[in-house]
């Protein structure tokens, strides 16, 4: 419900003690003031929702009047009634809960697929054309990089080093076609270097989980991993950008722009490109409040196509990543990271000592070279006067011994198992056996 009685029972009592300086007078304005706090913070909160429902009309009408009401005299009118009337008209426009299936479904269909809408590739390049990639290797990484096509598509060319993660197992396993390193399972149960990257390419799920919008929870978890001077990429739907991402998105990035995306994927989508470089947190108030007021209507926001080539120089690597661990197992990412331990470099690492051709001291007596054979390592070619190839193995034999009668007349019989020794050599001349 639109407060617009409220309006008037506080005008009222304010109008009846005005300039009486009564302890009421001053209450009355206080009121005033919290219910115009109120009214300018639901506003926003109707129109995302209003562009969910994806109706153009009523979410412009909605933008017209918030725009009113950000520069309506509160004190100075005598009446309400003209307020009352567009608040109350705007009311029995919003749709009800007859009306919502579509947009209830739309939403359902997001949940089942996760979130997962791929950045369109023509639209990469346009942002790619903003930017200069240093001599030196860079690291990116896209904390939800579905097949890894968008990133790939914006190192193509570069000397990057593609890092990704991803919830969905069968993506995942195709992103790792395409990407340097896939890390697989939740991006917030993965561990990952801090402030190691030089940009960050983030197109978060447009869903909730429970109370927590996940475009907020991807940007304010993964923009830790950017260093000083990296660049963020955030694409979301522009209604998205309430006042909270807003307020993220200047306490901790400068140089911002934000353009909307072009044609058919905007009419689809309403997908709008975040543009900044990292900086140290200072709050930033006034400055995110403007942004946010600014990106309630997509008319404000110029299209991707304007903006401007090789404004953005992503800084050269100062730290290595030494830490990247996907929630689940992996067998690719597993392999890398054996490679890089120092641990198992020691354990498989070459010794002289244990690589060298070895001979005994002195000659090897018989019972020596049975226990050579028996252990397997008299195995291969002997270079000698007569080349031969000799394999010794152990096999076992039963032996049946007949003893004396006894004083009935039988005779004890035994059973013996032993162990023999065999030598097979194979010759130029043929195959022996020897034991």
């Amino acid at each position: 419900m639109m407060p617009g009685g409220m309006f008037v029972k506080v005008h009222f009592i304010y109008d009846k003690y005005k300039g009486t300086g009564l302890k009421r007078e001053y209450d009355a304005l206080i009121d005033l003031q919290r219910i115009v706090k109120r009214l300018w913070e639901t506003f926003p909160l109707l129109i995302q929702q209003l562009n969910e429902y994806d109706d153009r009309k009523l979410v412009e009408t909605a933008g017209k009047l918030y725009g009113v009401l950000k520069k309506y005299d509160y004190i100075g009118v005598k009446s309400y009634d003209a307020l009352c009337s567009a608040l109350k008209a705007l009311e029995d426009m919003l749709p009800h809960e007859n009306t919502i299936e579509a947009a209830a479904l739309g939403r359902l269909m997001n949940r089942v697929r996760m979130g997962y809408y791929p950045t369109d590739l023509a639209h990469v390049q346009m942002i790619k054309r903003a930017l200069v990639f240093p001599e030196e290797a860079v690291n990116l990484i896209d904390p939800c990089c579905g097949e890894g096509l968008a990133l790939a598509a914006l190192a193509a060319g570069e000397n990057a080093v593609t890092y990704g993660v991803e919830l969905d197992e069968v993506r995942a396993e195709e992103a790792q076609t395409h990407l340097k390193r896939v890390g697989f399972g939740s991006f917030f149960h993965s561990r990952i270097s801090l402030g190691a990257f030089q940009c960050l390419f983030l197109n978060p799920p447009y869903l909730s989980v429970g109370s927590r919008r996940m475009e907020k929870a991807f940007l304010a978890d993964s923009m830790r991993l950017l260093a000083d001077g990296g660049l963020l990429i955030y694409i979301i739907p522009y209604y998205r950008a309430m006042p909270d991402v807003c307020r993220v998105l200047c306490e901790n990035f400068e140089n911002l722009r934000v353009f909307r995306f072009t044609g058919k994927e905007f009419d689809r989508f309403k997908q709008a490109v975040f543009l900044g470089t990292r900086k140290p947190r200072t709050e930033e108030p006034k400055k995110a409040q403007r942004l946010a007021e600014f990106i309630l209507l997509p008319e404000n926001l110029p299209p991707l196509s304007e903006l401007p080539e090789q404004i953005y120089s992503l800084p050269a690597a100062e730290k290595p990543i030494e830490v990247f661990k996907g929630e689940k197992f992996n067998v690719a990412e597993l392999a890398v990271q054996l490679k890089s331990s120092k641990s198992i470099q020691r354990l498989f690492e070459n010794r002289t000592l244990d690589n060298r051709q070895r001979r005994p001291l002195l000659p090897l007596n018989l019972s020596q070279i049975g226990l050579v054979g028996a252990s397997g390592l008299m195995n291969g070619l002997v270079e000698c006067d007569t080349p031969h190839v000799i394999k010794g193995r152990i096999v076992k034999e039963k032996i049946t011994k007949f003893g004396d009668e006894d004083v009935y007349g039988k005779v004890k019989i035994r059973e013996i198992t032993s162990n023999r020794l065999i030598f097979n050599i194979l010759t130029p001349d043929g195959y022996q056996s020897l034991g």
